[in-house]
């Protein structure tokens, strides 16, 4: 009686066992590749590209593994496509805190500003952290004033890139991976990672990938 009952329970326990091994297989994420026209939503000037300044191309000026690494000195190089004002006081403290002598007519290249405010926007937006919750990355680059609580810089070029063209891409779950030769940096195949919540989608990473032969 005793080793009837406990075949029974073996297997009850096998059952259940198998049973949770089919859930695991069944419930596993599948990989599937974008569809050509999924694909072409992202190479054309809906979500990136377009004309004028699109923040979202910006969102590839670095390499990082989460949102928190980004460098916040590529992304906010050329502005954040914010609106911005900088009065001729505010561009003197600038130049004060920068060292740098002379009247405002007699600058080499324009001050760029990014408020907080606006810097925070944009990440929230497209990666859902602010500026503090970030790694603060690329900040130093800057010369933050607390009266006008904004960073500025000066330069007379540019990082921003016009064109994004991604090779191909794929879907797993609620995550799309899009895959590129970085050939405005010149520095190798990367894939961006995007997260699809609720229709809209969150950047995630943008890193080096290794192209298999």
């Amino acid at each position: 009686m005793k080793k009837k009952v406990m075949c029974v329970l073996l297997v009850i326990m096998l059952s259940i066992v198998y049973m949770g091994c089919s859930a695991n297989v069944d419930d596993e994420v599948k990989i599937e590749a974008l569809s050509d026209e999924e694909l072409e939503f992202f190479n054309g000037d809906t979500f990136f590209n377009g004309e004028g300044f699109n923040i979202r191309n910006q969102l590839l000026s670095s390499v990082y593994d989460g949102p928190e690494s980004i460098d916040l000195f590529g992304l906010f190089y050329a502005g954040s496509g914010l609106e911005e004002t900088i009065t001729d006081e505010e561009l003197l403290s600038v130049m004060a805190a920068s060292g740098i002598s002379g009247t405002i007519n007699q600058l080499p290249s324009p001050c760029e500003k990014n408020s907080l405010s606006n810097m925070d926007a944009i990440l929230m937006k497209h990666m859902d952290i602010n500026v503090e919750e970030s790694g603060k990355i690329g900040l130093d680059n800057m010369i933050y004033l607390e009266e006008y609580d904004a960073y500025y810089y000066f330069h007379g070029d540019t990082n921003y890139r016009s064109l994004i063209t991604f090779n191909r891409g794929e879907r797993e779950g609620n995550q799309i991976r899009l895959y590129y030769d970085d050939g405005f940096f010149g520095d190798g195949a990367k894939v961006l990672t995007l997260m699809e919540i609720e229709g809209e989608y969150k950047f995630k990473s943008n890193q080096y990938v290794k192209i298999e032969e």
